[in-house]
């Protein structure tokens, strides 16, 4: 593919879509990121878009469409469209027990909060050639399961709820009315709880934040 990829993401966590759209957006390998926040949405903008790949998380609210339903309609306007689901909840034999039209480019990764953007859009980029990419991180491990944000102090909560919007630790102290430095060393210290072995090239904030909307955000799956 000489040019960029172009990628559909549909997402019904705003703080996520933001988050995690922005990161992808600004990969080498992406020309163009168009996010969605439900099946509606997604299914209007793929009117008037042609994607290489659409990322879908496949919980996607009880007013929408699954992302399994969803890809199956993105598929039937762009046969050639890859799809990987996202999920919490992907197991080894996931794509196995897929419908039969899941056949040119499907794949499946798991939603974690030590996701590396190099892999997501390797993912994306293979899929989008029409090869099926199987998460080898199917089977989640304690650690990643585990709610560590209830291990956060308050003011630990309070900083990265905070960092999770966006801001940087400027404006966090000035929400709270602490020092910047106070906040970089809380914020280092949730770092050190929610992600405690980061693999290699890790960007902690995002990392951390991640895992904290998913520890306290239901709608997350």
């Amino acid at each position: 593919m000489s040019r960029g990829l172009k990628v559909l993401y549909v997402e019904n966590d705003e703080a996520l879509l933001g988050l995690l759209g922005q990161s992808i957006r600004l990969h080498p390998k992406v020309d163009q990121l168009v996010t969605a926040r439900n099946s509606s949405e997604a299914l209007e903008v793929a009117e008037s878009n042609r994607f290489d790949a659409a990322l879908l998380d496949v919980s996607l609210g009880p007013t929408s469409l699954t992302g399994v339903e969803l890809a199956l309609e993105l598929r039937a306007k762009n046969e050639h469209l890859g799809i990987v689901l996202l999920s919490q909840h992907i197991s080894a034999g996931y794509l196995n027990s897929l419908p039969d039209q899941f056949g040119y480019g499907w794949s499946a990764i798991q939603k974690s909060a030590t996701l590396s953007f190099d892999y997501l859009v390797d993912v994306l980029e293979n899929t989008a050639k029409g090869k099926t990419v199987v998460d080898p991180n199917t089977s989640m491990g304690v650690e990643d399961n585990a709610n560590l944000s209830a291990k956060l102090t308050k003011r630990q909560h309070q900083v990265i709820a905070l960092a999770a919007t966006g801001l940087d630790a400027t404006e966090i102290a000035k929400h709270l009315n602490l020092a910047a430095v106070s906040v970089r060393q809380e914020l280092s210290k949730c770092y050190k709880v929610l992600i405690p072995n980061p693999k290699p090239g890790t960007d902690l904030r995002t990392a951390a934040v991640l895992k904290y909307l998913r520890d306290t955000r239901s709608g997350l799956d």
